[in-house]
């Protein structure tokens, strides 16, 4: 069984008997699983203790490996080797280790441990807290996650194995990283706590068949062979998601950018203070601000285009036509023009399809956002230079879909964060990455050859 809750107002609370609702009685998400195990309490506590979390088949060990890449690339970027992977893993082990901390026990019956972190960034950011401290914590910028195993008698000679995850936010910030984070997640955490409880039932059961004569394993055996070619295909899909969210992702919405690029603000940022997301990417070339700006400063369908996969963009109907030219007519712009991403009669047009030119400052920034009194996204564009004659090209998109540039939400919020996570996402880097790439291509053309860049 798996109960999954998430909800914006930490107010959910459970049991008072419970021990881990002494240390976080209040949160944010909640997921729990349980198991009927054939085997009396004190030996499926025992097992629940000391079961070998590793030895859970070559999923959990391959998403495990896949977690940690992060933290071994970037302990082989200081210089070290990283610090060997554990031999096993045990629930016994937990108090032993520098990033969790048990909260309580009461033995024989239940076990509480905890972490606090950011457990959103691909190399975690932990924070160390004493027991008496963890209910308490409310640092901004931080998750708590609690985590209670408990065994109850469920009939003679079972036990009733529940394992409990809750975490709880400390601000809106952190909240709304560990949202995000959780929607890619929560699937594999279910996933890993179901394998534990299976490992934990089975190891639990074969001690008590080796003290009787009746067998008690047989079931799980069969249940394994009958699932193996469903996770066999669950094991390429967790994997192809994984690689995908950890290493791809967080590669593309960065691309080209340093980590000063990244984390500081650009103009138009103050455009939209309450961004949920925001994508930057950047392009060196070898020509001043000035030779870039002509080309920027003209792009627009039934303009100078984008600069990116035109055949695409005419394919999809946005008769869009790159411009290999410096065009005079289309090089003044005021704010408050629009800047059209699709022709006016575009069978899908919509209000943001004919964004405007929100702040203009010439050689410098170009910042479109969508008409209305409650834009949901800005593109902004801004030239950096770093000498004479080479300029940093910088893009980035901020956005935040609780907002709607013509009034409304959409009435499936997680279908259309799904579809901009594994659609839009990654077509606008690949779209955007040819466009900086193109207006790189032209800036520098006309640098090197000194030709007349107009006509």
């Amino acid at each position: 069984m798996l109960r999954n809750v998430f909800t914006s107002d930490p107010l959910v609370s459970t049991d008072p008997s419970m021990l881990i609702d002494r240390h976080l009685p209040e949160y944010d998400v909640t997921t729990i699983r349980h198991r009927v195990v054939d085997a009396d309490p004190e030996t499926t506590y025992e097992a629940m203790l000391t079961a070998d979390l590793l030895d859970t088949g070559p999923i959990v060990r391959a998403l495990g490996a896949l977690r940690n890449v992060p933290m071994v690339i970037a302990s082989r970027i200081r210089g070290g080797s990283g610090a060997p992977p554990p031999e096993r893993m045990r629930f016994a082990d937990v108090p032993r280790t520098d990033e969790w901390t048990l909260l309580d026990e009461a033995p024989g019956e239940e076990f509480v441990f905890g972490a606090v972190g950011k457990f959103w960034r691909p190399a975690i950011e932990w924070r160390r807290i004493d027991p008496e401290e963890f209910s308490a914590f409310d640092e901004p910028g931080y998750a708590k996650l609690a985590i209670g195993l408990s065994v109850r008698p469920y009939g003679e000679g079972r036990t009733l194995l529940s394992y409990e995850a809750r975490t709880a936010t400390t601000d809106d910030r952190a909240r709304r990283n560990f949202r995000r984070y959780w929607r890619v997640i929560g699937p594999f955490a279910g996933y890993l706590m179901s394998r534990a409880l299976e490992r934990i039932a089975a190891d639990a059961e074969a001690r008590t068949s080796r003290q009787s004569t009746e067998p008690s394993i047989e079931p799980e055996k069969r249940g394994r062979v009958n699932g193996t070619d469903r996770r066999v295909v669950a094991t390429v899909a967790l994997l192809v998601a994984g690689v995908y969210h950890f290493g791809i992702r967080s590669w593309h919405r960065r691309w080209g950018a340093t980590e000063e690029e990244t984390r500081g603000p650009l103009p138009g940022d103050d455009l939209l203070p309450d961004a949920t997301d925001q994508v930057t990417h950047a392009i060196e070339i070898d020509a001043p601000a000035r030779a870039v700006w002509q080309w920027l400063v003209q792009i627009g369908q039934g303009r100078g285009g984008f600069y990116s996969y035109d055949w695409l963009e005419r394919a999809v109907g946005a008769d869009i036509h790159n411009a290999d030219r410096i065009v005079p007519e289309f090089q003044n712009l005021e704010v408050g023009d629009v800047v059209r991403l699709a022709p006016e009669d575009y069978p899908v047009s919509s209000p943001e399809s004919a964004p405007k030119i929100a702040r203009l400052d010439p050689e410098r920034a170009l910042v479109l956002r969508p008409p209305g009194d409650s834009p949901a996204w800005t593109w902004a564009f801004v030239l950096e230079p770093v000498d004479e004659d080479t300029t940093r090209l910088l893009a980035r998109t901020r956005s935040n879909p609780n907002r709607s540039s013509i009034g409304s939400r959409s009435k499936h919020p997680i279908l259309g964060e799904a579809v901009d996570y594994l659609f839009w996402e990654p077509a606008h880097f690949v779209m955007e990455q040819k466009m900086l790439g193109g207006i790189k291509r032209r800036a520098e053309r006309v640098e090197r050859t000194g030709a007349s860049s107009t006509v």
